[in-house]
């Protein structure tokens, strides 16, 4: 690990990885349960999962980054 490595900027990216994942997974449950009835649903996942995948992704590239790997240009 790099030795100017902020440990909080660290835990926040961690936080960001763990709650786009956890959003993601969240709305793939909601989307697979059983629906009783053919109303449509009041929250629309597919976005919502999509934007919770963006957001893991984005944290994973950078905490990378912050271990010290330089993605990109």
């Amino acid at each position: 690990m790099p030795a100017d490595l902020n440990p909080f900027e660290l835990w926040l990216t961690v936080a960001a990885l763990v709650a786009g994942c956890g959003v993601g997974g969240l709305m793939v449950w909601l989307e697979q349960r059983p629906r009783l009835s053919l109303a449509p649903r009041l929250v629309p996942t597919t976005p919502i999962l999509f934007l919770g995948a963006v957001v893991a992704i984005l944290a994973l590239v950078h905490l990378i980054n912050l271990m010290g790997i330089h993605t990109g240009r």
